[in-house]
């Protein structure tokens, strides 16, 4: 009996490794396709970045590259539809443990969000990239209805001109700049 229990702790832990090495395997893969790894954004930014989208309840916020989920359960906290892209599968599967232990009701999905539709968006977040927001902002430019709202974390859009920029590194050296764009046509 003891027996038959080491061997099935020893199956279980090599099933748990198997499946990390996997996840992160492919991420590492998402990465180098995408050019964007995993860096969440510092936990004490997020409410700061959502106030500055003042969203409504029933407005539907997009999170390109939502990472662990949390700007997603801080809009939804808001009333907001949250809806997020996330193509790294260690991403995702933190995000929907975050997701599961938040009790929440936001859709994730496994997407790249260059082939989704954004044209529903009232509000965008995204914490990316310089070398990818050129092809970000294309895609703005192209799908958002006039009114949506974009905050991007760290890196700008390149041509498009701010409403706002919000410096948090007065009070945290680690922070980064919030960039507050809307749409006008």
């Amino acid at each position: 009996m003891l027996e038959l229990a080491s061997y099935l702790i020893i199956f279980i832990i090599a099933g748990v490794c198997l499946l990390a090495s996997i996840l992160i395997g492919t991420s590492v893969i998402a990465m180098f396709l995408t050019r964007v790894p995993f860096v969440p954004a510092p936990k004490r930014n997020v409410k700061v970045i959502i106030d500055q989208l003042d969203l409504k309840p029933g407005q539907k916020f997009y999170d390109l590259g939502c990472g662990d989920g949390r700007f997603l359960i801080e809009a939804e906290t808001r009333g907001a539809k949250a809806i997020g892209f996330e193509i790294s599968p260690w991403a995702l599967f933190r995000a929907k443990i975050n997701l599961l232990l938040h009790h929440s009701k936001v859709r994730l999905l496994f997407k790249n969000f260059y082939r989704s539709d954004l044209a529903e968006a009232d509000a965008v977040f995204c914490y990316l990239m310089t070398k990818v927001m050129p092809k970000v902002e294309d895609k703005l430019k192209r799908e958002l209805k006039p009114g949506a709202k974009v905050a991007c974390y760290g890196f700008p859009l390149p041509t498009w001109k701010p409403a706002k920029v919000i410096d948090l590194k007065l009070k945290d050296k680690r922070s980064s700049n919030i960039y507050l764009y809307q749409k006008w046509k």
